[in-house]
Parts: structure tokens; sequence; C-alpha cells
């Protein structure tokens, strides 16, 4: 072999992104390989980054050192708060970003980043002996290296659809590989097929903006990365629209159902339940009179508008008579149809929960390969399939998230314990303990292990001490400052009931009246005026019953995890265990007793059974 790496990764799109830099920066000599340079970070469907559960992925992905963050933070175009409704678990930003700046920026990031080479190639096969992999081949090189991360996306044996026309393709623009489905079908694992799809794009300058509403950015949303004080969009934010169809649109679409790939059989794989197509959206919701379109300007100059919720891989002439039944689109200009893509995905439940596969020790699976859907479920597997790479590389032990730490951890146990059987996409409600998993306080659970791995730089390290010193410092201000009934007089003027016995001040911050601005007014305290800090400030005074009986809960769960399962244990001869989960935890092998009651299907009583049998062997011992 001419040359070798600690790390290579096969893949530059979000997951492959966040994998190479990982390994990089904990000083692995890393190769990044991937079909064209020109196409590091391309955005193929959307330009959104964030979301309901996507933007709490994409603030821990920052706060253990990633780059998807700091990237929004320059290249957005729009961006606005979700889930205001509906508590702190749930609220977080959603972003689109330009999709000409953002790729290039991750180019100049990967570019510019020591101990990682990025090349141009294709990798047929991952080469490996008796003790793992041993490199990889690229075109008719052969690379020598100790880990292989595999972030394939929608490549491996990529089908695209439009009506009934099919292109061998990844996506529109990139051809399609097979070489690595051979070689996962080789190595045992069980391959499926997936499928995606894009919606039309058209020309900004045909859409009657008179006939959609306007949905303005919020400038004030706050940045991704907790590095930035603010956004630094290289170019004023810009708005979106909003638009509907109506019985028409269902109208043509229900006539042309039979020019669909997918409901005219054409297609195999199973599409994402919570990110249909529009003919899925008008079979299956055949009561509602009309779905929600947003239109998403793609770059801040370019010509092409995203129409957010009419995915489609109906004919290209039936989505121009789609497009323009809408309201503001009848004389619409389509630069581009939509279409579907098929392809390949590896079952998850061969992983470990460090996304290394059990069949082939130094072999790293992340992203769509595993069944995902979203480009931050991407970028977070990528995160910690390149630590694990670079730290197996080296004999160094593994890195697990659990789900008690953070989302990407939840996605990860529910890859590696329940598998998928639909394109998996983050739900804050996938989360037992999400109070805890706050898009707010990323930083705190998550920024200490970023330093403990070697992923946080000292700028980094020295905001968040400040702020988690603020924090400590303002809530020992407030819960050292008492009020008592000779206050009543002034909270009465603020608009609140009296007290009947002191009371401090984070204990009336609780008062929706009052909050930390109205506690200030009643008493000048010289708190931090950084409005993180009084952000945490207001929520662990408000939640602090809901936050400790949540943390009750995740230490007891976290207890079953933390005791694990000998590799090799025998469940078919583990006395007392029922036929089926036997044969379950047989098949999916878990690591821990926590992960082992997650599985569907794996009875609390054997569990329990379980838990008696491992600890008698311990005991024994």
């Amino acid at each position: 072999m001419a040359e070798s790496f600690d790390v290579i990764v096969v893949g530059a799109g979000h997951a492959g992104i966040e994998a190479a830099l990982a390994s990089a920066r904990l000083g692995r000599r890393t190769l990044c390989v991937t079909m064209r340079l020109d196409r590091i970070g391309h955005l193929p469907c959307n330009c959104s980054i964030g979301g309901p559960a996507k933007g709490h992925m994409a603030r821990e992905i920052d706060a253990l050192g990633g780059q998807m963050g700091l990237t929004t933070d320059r290249a957005v175009t729009h961006i606005r708060r979700v889930g205001t409704g509906k508590g702190p678990a749930v609220q977080t930003v959603r972003a689109h970003v330009c999709k000409d700046l953002y790729p290039q920026l991750m180019q100049e990031v990967l570019a510019s980043t020591l101990n990682l080479t990025v090349r141009a190639g294709e990798v047929r096969t991952v080469l490996y002996g008796p003790d793992g992999v041993t490199g990889v081949q690229v075109g008719d090189e052969t690379i020598a290296t100790r880990a292989v991360v595999l972030t394939t996306g929608t490549f491996l044996n990529g089908l695209c659809h439009e009506g009934k026309n099919k292109t061998v393709a990844a996506r529109s623009g990139d051809a399609a590989t097979a070489g690595l489905s051979a070689f996962l079908t080789q190595l045992g694992v069980r391959l499926r097929r997936f499928k995606t799809g894009t919606t039309p794009r058209i020309h900004r300058a045909t859409i009657d903006y008179d006939r959609t509403e306007t949905v303005d950015s919020e400038p004030d949303a706050g940045p991704f990365s907790f590095v930035n004080n603010a956004l630094s969009p290289v170019h004023p934010l810009l708005p979106s629209w909003q638009t509907r169809t109506n019985e028409t649109t269902h109208e043509i679409i229900q006539s042309n159902l039979g020019e669909s790939a997918m409901y005219s059989g054409q297609i195999e794989g199973v599409g994402p339940r919570y990110c249909p197509s529009i003919e899925d959206k008008i079979v299956r919701f055949a009561d509602k009179l009309s779905h929600p379109v947003w239109l998403e300007q793609e770059t801040w100059d370019g010509p092409e508008v995203y129409v957010q919720g009419v995915s489609t891989s109906l004919p290209a002439a039936v989505q121009i008579d789609i497009l323009r039944s809408i309201p503001g689109l009848e004389n619409c200009e389509m630069l581009r149809p939509g279409y579907a893509v098929e392809y390949d995905m590896a079952d998850p439940l061969q992983l470990l929960p460090t996304l290394m596969s059990k069949l082939l020790p130094g072999l790293f699976l992340a992203g769509q390969l595993n069944g995902t859907s979203g480009y931050e479920e991407a970028g977070g597997q990528g995160l910690v399939a390149g630590v694990n790479a670079a730290r197996f590389a080296v004999g160094e032990p593994a890195w697990e998230l659990s789900r008690h730490d953070s989302f990407i951890g939840v996605m990860i146990d529910d890859l590696v314990t329940k598998g998928v059987e639909d394109p998996y996409r983050m739900l804050t409600a996938r989360a037992e303990h999400r109070l805890l998993l706050r898009h707010d306080n990323a930083d705190a659970r998550l920024t200490p292990v970023a330093r403990d791995l070697g992923l946080c730089s000292e700028t980094r390290w020295e905001r968040f001490s400040r702020k988690q010193e603020s924090i400590i410092l303002g809530r020992s201000t407030l819960e050292n400052t008492w009020f008592t009934p000779a206050d009543n007089d002034a909270l009465a003027a603020a608009g609140s009931s009296p007290i009947e016995t002191k009371q401090s001040a984070f204990e009336l911050m609780r008062r929706p009246e009052l909050r930390l601005a109205g506690v200030e007014r009643l008493r000048p305290l010289g708190l931090p005026t950084d409005p993180a800090v009084r952000e945490q400030l207001e929520l662990a005074a408000i939640y602090e019953g809901y936050i400790q009986r949540q943390e009750r809960l995740a230490a007891q769960t976290r207890r079953l995890d933390g005791l694990r399962i000998p590799a090799d244990w025998n469940y078919m001869t583990t006395g007392g265990l029922s036929y089926e989960t036997r044969e379950k935890l047989t098949r999916i092998r878990p690591t821990t007793v926590g992960q082992a009651g997650r599985i569907p299907g794996v009875r609390p009583s054997d569990i329990a059974l379980l838990i008696g049998h491992l600890r008698g062997v311990v005991g024994a011992a």
C-alpha cells in the first residue's frame, strides 16, 4: 500500500464533514474521499438547518465542537423560532442557509484543517483481515488505514424517479455507486431500500407575492453556535412566503396518481413517515382541504425558490399543473422538477452504540446509510462516528452518548436498539427527559464532554466557563435575596399577590407577572445582562420542580445503562428468559441492561431475571 492514514472517511456530506473534522481535530491523520470536491457540504434537498428537535441536535453538534452551527451562522438567509407555544423543551430555531455559500464555507474549513486531506475519488470497497479494517480501494489505488467511516447518503445503488422515468443516480447531477453495497452484503450487513424525495424549484421572479403571506425573519432568534453572540450573515436576512394547496390541487394529484413513481409500483423503497410526498398527503389525509406550502429562496441572489411541502415523484408536466393551481404560483416558471430517489441503507441493529459495525472492527457507519433522514441527524452521527474512529485507530476506549444527555444519544440508542422501518426523523417526543435536553442548555450538557474528548477550543472553553460562573453567581444571588411581608406594598404595586412568609427572589421569579425582570424592578440585584445567562436563571426557577423530577427518573435509568453486559453473554442458556427475549437479545446484542430493556418485545420480568444472573456472575467472581 503506497500510503496510509489513521482514519478514512468516505463521503463529504453533513455526516462526512463532521466525521472528518472530528477525527482530524483529535490529531489523527485523516483522509476524506468524496466523488466530487465541488459537492462537499451540498444541500441536495431543502436549505434548512434546525427546526423541531433538529435545532436541538444542531446545537448539540456545536456544543461538542462540530462545525454545522458555526457555518449556519455565517450562511443564514432566514431564521425563525419554532415551538414557541409548547414550552422550553420543544422550543428551538430553524434557519435557511444559502445553498451556494454554505458548501463554500464548509469546503474552506476542510481545506484549512490540520491533519485532514480531502481527495476526489470513488471508494470501491473496504479491505479487511482477521483483526478488522486494513484499508480501502480508491479507483485502482489501495490506501491503508485502521478505521473507515462510511457516510454514503443516498449513493449506494441510488435510483432517481420522475414519473415513469428512471435515472441511475444518487441525486440530481451525482452518479450512484454500487461497489460498497456489494462489500456490505458480502460482510453480512442486512441492506434494505429506503426512499426520499425533493420538491420542484421555481423562478422567484414568476411568483405573485401579493397572493402569499410574507413570513419575516427573526434576527433576534439568536445564533446556532454557542461561540457567537449573534448571527453574522454575509447579506441581510430574507423573508419566506406561505401559501396553501386547495381542492383543485388535490384533484390534479388524485387524477394522476397512476403516473406517480410511488403509486405506480416503480419504487420499492420505504419513504419517510414524517416528511411525506404531496401524493402521500393527499391519500393519507384525504379529509384535509388544503396543506401548507412554504416558498424558500435558496440563495441571496439566485432565481431558485424551494417549494417546501410539495415533494413529489409525479411527471414534470403534472408538477407544473400542480404548482399553477396554488395561489401565488399561477404563472410560475418551474426551473427543475421534483423527484424521488431510492437507495440502499444498512440495518442499524448491526451497529454498536459507538456506530461501529458489530461485524467488522474498525468499520463505522453514519448518516442516511443508517436509515435516518435530515442533515442534523447525519451530522450528529458523523461526529460520534468520527470521534470513535479516531479513538479506535490508536487503541483508545470507545465513547458513547446516552439518551439521558443528548438528542443525538436518543437517536443513536433508537437506531441500534429498535432499528428502523422507515427513514428515521428526530422528534422531541422520542426523548423521555426532554426538559433536561433543551435547545438552550446544550452547552452545559456537552461542552465539558467536548473538553474531555479534545474537541473544545480554548476560546469556546473560556466563553463557556464565564457563562457558567455567571449562572452560578446569579442563582446564588437570587436564592439569597429575601422578600418578607414588609414588601407586600411593592408586590401589590407590581400587580402581584402578597406573601405571608419570607420568600427568595428565586421563588418569586416563578410568578408569571414578575419573572426575572419584575423581581429586579422590586429590588436591584446587579445580575448579569447576558440574555443567555438570564434565560438559564429564569428557566431554572420556573421549572425547578419538573427538572428535579426528570433528573431523578434519568438517574434511575442511567443506573441500568451503567450495568454492562459481557459481549459474549449467552442468552440462550440464561435460565428463565422467554424465547422471544432470548432471540431478540441474541440478535441485537445490547451492551447494557438499560439498552436491553428498551428493545421492543423484551419483557420487564426478563430484564429483572437478567440483572439477577449478571449480579450472580459478578458475585461468584
